[in-house]
């Protein structure tokens, strides 16, 4: 199970999935995940990010189904 960014602060993990157009199927996976860094930090509250480029409205409201928020965040890069 290859971790792409995990980040533990003193109360919470964060969990972070990066797809450049995430699916259906990578919401899915992300949960699968989620329960497993869930077991390891029992203490903690674990938040679970999906970040993407391009995220069609569909993988959007399917991850809402499943307790997900939505947020969108710009970035700013420097060549």
């Amino acid at each position: 199970m290859p971790i792409e960014l995990l980040i533990e602060s003193d109360r919470s993990v964060y969990f972070v999935e990066v797809n450049v157009k995430p699916r259906h199927g990578d919401v899915g996976n992300l949960l699968s995940k989620l329960d497993i860094v869930k077991r390891c930090y029992p203490e903690k509250e674990v938040i679970g990010i999906l970040a993407g480029v391009w995220i069609g409205r569909e993988v959007e409201n399917y991850a809402k189904e499943k307790g997900y928020q939505s947020t969108s965040a710009r970035a700013i890069t420097r060549n």
